[in-house]
């Protein structure tokens, strides 16, 4: 029996955040962090893209406030954080539409709807636009509910689970980013890392208590 298999079994929800976890799209938006930031010098735009490389699960909104504050040292209004999001949704947006699966991912999706388990986006990107991409990418039928930004990510978790009447012990996330990963801990809510970075991440941190894979291949249920 394979690790996820094991994992999931007695799970009703299984949540799911969106880039990097599904999708193939993290370094679509490094990318794009990367020529927003670039007229400010390449030392900027090199300290924006470690900090997303590090932080994928937290929103735009509040990167561009702390990239503003912290390497600019320059506070933004609303609103420029609001036209900010909209260009940046402009650079990524169908090129996320297009990317690749992560491995094995659309099959593992597949495989929970066919064992009646709930599958639900808990994302980031901001709720039209994820609801847009996954809705173009032919996706939606996976899901019965998808959450994104501005809400907190562990505040869409519990609003899901009091929803279905459900608790943490019959849930589990996968993802990819400590934003998740604090996100499932806040909760007790078990969680599975997805791929090298926030392996590598947790394991610095010694914790014990998560358990990793590459991608989805050979992890049916």
């Amino acid at each position: 029996m394979s690790l996820v298999k094991k994992l999931i079994a007695d799970k009703d929800i299984v949540f799911f955040d969106f880039d990097g976890v599904l999708v193939d799209s993290v370094n679509i938006k490094r990318d794009a962090f990367q020529k927003m930031y670039q007229q400010y010098g390449t030392s900027i735009a090199l300290d924006v893209m470690r900090h997303h490389e590090k932080n994928g699960g937290m929103s735009r909104f509040e990167k561009f406030s702390y990239y503003h504050k912290h390497f600019l040292h320059k506070d933004l209004s609303p609103l420029e954080i609001d036209q900010m999001s909209k260009e940046f949704s402009n650079l990524v947006i169908q090129k996320v539409i297009y990317a690749n699966w992560i491995p094995g991912a659309q099959s593992f999706l597949e495989a929970l709807n066919n064992n009646f388990k709930k599958c639900v986006i808990v994302s980031a990107t901001p709720q039209a636009e994820i609801e847009k991409i996954i809705k173009n990418r032919g996706m939606a039928r996976y899901f019965t509910d998808i959450c994104g930004s501005p809400t907190a990510k562990h505040l869409n978790l519990e609003k899901i689970m009091n929803k279905y009447y459900s608790n943490s012990r019959r849930t589990v996330f996968f993802g990819d980013a400590m934003a998740d990963w604090e996100a499932a801990h806040k909760l007790g809510i078990p969680f599975i890392g997805v791929g090298e970075e926030i392996k590598k991440q947790l394991l610095i941190k010694q914790n014990k208590d998560c358990n990793f894979i590459d991608n989805f291949n050979e992890n049916y249920v």
